[in-house]
């Protein structure tokens, strides 16, 4: 059914899902240590496009 060279993006979601559970108990148990501060913003809104972006392009120079 699935393309099994591109089952390891299917990896991506269940990683940033784990990652937002993670953050979010963290944000809940020290809410006092976590400042939310204009780079926490950033990064939490293009850090998993960066992550996809760094994937594609280390596969493209892997095949090419």
């Amino acid at each position: 059914m699935f393309d099994k060279g591109n089952l390891k993006y299917f990896l991506i979601w269940p990683i940033s899902f784990l990652m937002t559970i993670f953050f979010k108990l963290f944000g809940h148990f020290y809410s006092d240590v976590l400042l939310i501060n204009n780079y926490l913003v950033l990064l939490l809104v293009f850090g998993p496009a960066l992550l996809v972006t760094i994937i594609l392009v280390l596969n493209k120079i892997r095949n090419s």
